[in-house]
């Protein structure tokens, strides 16, 4: 009877447990779900980029090999720069595929995609500082506008653009987060599973390879450029282009390797609580959308900043085929240009 008459104790058990749930130290985070503004933003914007990606590049390649011919040096890096922005144009629609479905993916196919999609976007990269550092040399050399020259360095560069994306290659594997392997685009899926040493590993490779690299080498090129009396007298057209590639790959992949390297390290950064994870996985998704769009753009600068682009692809069908068409900065094409609208005229 005496342990009976000890029931009033339970309601201090009861307010004991109560308070120790209440006062819990353990934070209960919501993960941000990727695959909802995948499925709602990627089908429509990626089929967009692509067909006018397609587009875009399609004609700066067909002007490049029928009108100029690739006798120059930077056409031919305008060329290579054109096929990786093509390389990572033919995943889109299997990404569009992959959001639809939920990911579903054969792991074959999706290795082939990461890939492809890696050697696209680290080729964008080192073609446009190539184009950059070339830009320099010239104001300084003309052994630099040999053309073997061109041919070769760009053989190297596809080279390093393939060595760079060998991890895809060699150790992608999809994310293993349901019961079935998913095949993502806008997630970290560029990952060897979920080992922590790749996923710092490829981390560190965007920010170099996609970010330090190509800053470093536009500030200082450009830097140098403008103390050089020499190159104020080339065409302006060519250097507003050469000038606006690297700067828009910066601008549009900057913030997606920002957002990423912060992800990445955030338990070294005071981004640990939930909401400060949540919105950098949003960002890390968000950013590399509106980077992918990038595919398309350099073939649309190409266009826009090229004032003779139309008229070499219309010709005389064009409502200023007549008109002289800008200098170049090379003697001899402007002469055979001059001589071509002279025979027009006739």
């Amino acid at each position: 009877m005496a342990n009976y008459t000890s029931a009033p104790d339970s309601e201090d058990y009861d307010v004991f447990i109560e308070d120790n749930l209440n006062n819990s130290g353990t934070e209960q985070c919501d993960h941000y779900d990727a695959k909802i503004l995948s499925a709602q933003l990627v089908p429509p914007l990626y089929l967009a980029v692509f067909l006018v990606g397609l587009l875009g590049n399609g004609l700066v390649v067909l002007d490049l090999v029928k009108f100029k011919e690739l006798k120059r040096v930077e056409n031919i890096y305008f060329l290579n720069l054109a096929v990786a922005n093509v390389c990572f144009l033919l995943t889109l629609p299997f990404w569009v595929h992959s959001a639809l479905h939920g990911g579903l993916l054969a792991d074959p196919t999706c290795k082939i995609l990461a890939a492809l999609s890696s050697v696209g976007l680290h080729g964008e990269a080192l073609f446009s500082v190539l184009l950059t550092v070339f830009f320099h040399k010239r104001s300084f050399s003309s052994s630099a506008r040999k053309v073997p020259c061109a041919t070769v360095t760009s053989v190297v560069t596809w080279a390093a653009a393939v060595l760079v994306a060998l991890p895809e290659f060699l150790f992608y594997q999809p994310q293993t987060g349901s019961q079935e392997p998913e095949c993502f685009f806008s997630e970290l899926h560029f990952l060897p599973g979920d080992e922590t040493f790749w996923k710092y590993f490829l981390t560190l490779r965007m920010n170099i390879v996609g970010l330090l690299v190509p800053l470093s080498v536009f500030i200082v090129c450009y830097v140098r450029m403008r103390k050089t009396p020499r190159s104020r007298g080339t065409n302006r057209d060519l250097l507003k282009l050469v000038f606006a590639i690297p700067f828009v790959f910066l601008l549009m992949w900057g913030p997606y390797a920002t957002a990423l390297f912060l992800s990445t390290f955030k338990d070294y950064f005071p981004l640990r609580g939930c909401k400060g994870g949540y919105a950098l996985d949003r960002s890390v998704q968000v950013t590399r959308i509106i980077a992918t769009t990038h595919c398309c753009v350099n073939a649309l600068l190409y266009v826009l900043l090229d004032q003779a682009f139309w008229r070499r692809l219309c010709g005389p069908c064009h409502p200023c085929g007549r008109a002289p068409l800008p200098p170049t900065g090379d003697a001899a094409q402007d002469a055979a240009w001059a001589e071509h609208h002279r025979a027009t005229a006739v």
